[in-house]
């Protein structure tokens, strides 16, 4: 854990600012190497296994992603610590990257139940805004009574369908506007890691 540390001082500024308000804890480049064959952002499952056969440590925080001119994002995640003490991304993506950021979370701890993102701005366009309060409304409905436990595809009712539409909508125009993908943020520039940025499928 200690040479990743070291690449601390890689991160945009932005960024670190906006882990503060997450955890005390402080965000950290960790290299991407999936495990083959096994499922996407599956990481409260696959992390637990890879640690009872081979040892390590599983740490719980925040995966950070940012689509660049439109917000920054935090997703709950959880890495690998190798017994030799190297954090480690083991879980397959739907993208390829050498690193993710991510900031580590001692307070968190996993329950079963989906947490949602956390998301800020980094645009004056009000629609961003927009945007994200649509998305933490989809994740409320998703969510609500007993599908808090439930994990697989949900039909979107007619109760909902128009604050959803409108946030696919939304998501459109900003892409058609600033473009499409989220990626990390150094000082030396934004790498884009994701093709679709979508919550939306």
């Amino acid at each position: 854990m200690k040479k990743q540390k070291k690449r601390n001082n890689q991160i945009a500024p932005f960024v670190v600012n906006f882990c503060k308000n997450i955890s005390p804890e402080t965000p950290i480049l960790v290299p991407l190497r999936p495990l083959m064959g096994k499922p996407a952002n599956e990481c409260f499952t696959l992390v637990p296994e890879h640690v009872s056969t081979y040892g390590g440590k599983q740490h719980i925080g925040w995966s950070i992603h940012v689509w660049k001119s439109v917000l920054i994002e935090a997703e709950f995640h959880c890495v690998w610590e190798s017994p030799e003490g190297e954090l480690i991304d083991i879980t397959p993506k739907m993208f390829e990257a050498e690193n993710i950021i991510f900031l580590p979370d001692s307070t968190k701890s996993y329950t079963g139940r989906q947490v949602d993102n956390i998301r800020k701005s980094i645009s004056s366009d009000v629609n961003v805004t927009k945007f994200i309060r649509l998305a933490q409304e989809y994740y409320r409905y998703i969510n609500h009574g007993d599908l808090a436990d439930y994990h697989g595809e949900i039909e979107i009712k007619e109760d909902f369908i128009d604050q959803y539409n409108l946030m696919v909508e939304l998501e459109r125009n900003l892409i058609r506007k600033f473009g499409y993908g989220r990626g990390i943020a150094t000082i030396g520039g934004f790498v884009r890691n994701h093709l679709p940025f979508s919550i939306v499928n």
